[in-house]
């Protein structure tokens, strides 16, 4: 199941990547300017970053599972600061919550998979 893993964790590297542009061209559109140097995203960071330290295959998925719930809220939160005011920023913020919700249903699939199949070993 590793490769599988890996594979879902790249698509959803390259969303996240989608995601940041959306986020940073939205701030320049409201005339403000992205944080551009990765410890300003760590300090503005509402989820934190846990490195991937330890390689086992359920190990990173917890802690990914983790980090997309983690801005499943941030996402739930943006949405009801901007519903009525910011119409824009509203459906950015929803794109980007259907793709984090969906990434997390990925990575459970995922860890349930493996889950049984350790079962079946047993």
């Amino acid at each position: 199941m590793k490769e599988a893993v890996i594979a879902e964790l790249l698509q959803h590297s390259l969303d996240e990547l989608r995601h940041a542009d959306m986020v940073a061209n939205r701030i320049i559109q409201l005339g403000g300017t992205p944080a551009i140097s990765p410890q300003l995203w760590y300090d503005f960071s509402s989820c934190g970053y846990e490195a991937p330290e330890d390689p086992y295959v359920m190990q990173l998925l917890e802690q990914n599972i983790k980090g997309e719930q983690c801005a499943i809220g941030v996402y739930n939160s943006m949405l009801a600061e901007t519903r009525e005011m910011d119409p824009v920023t509203y459906n950015m913020a929803l794109q980007i919550l259907q793709d984090e919700v969906e990434h997390e249903e990925d990575l459970q699939a995922l860890q349930e998979d493996i889950e049984l199949m350790l079962a079946r070993r047993a």
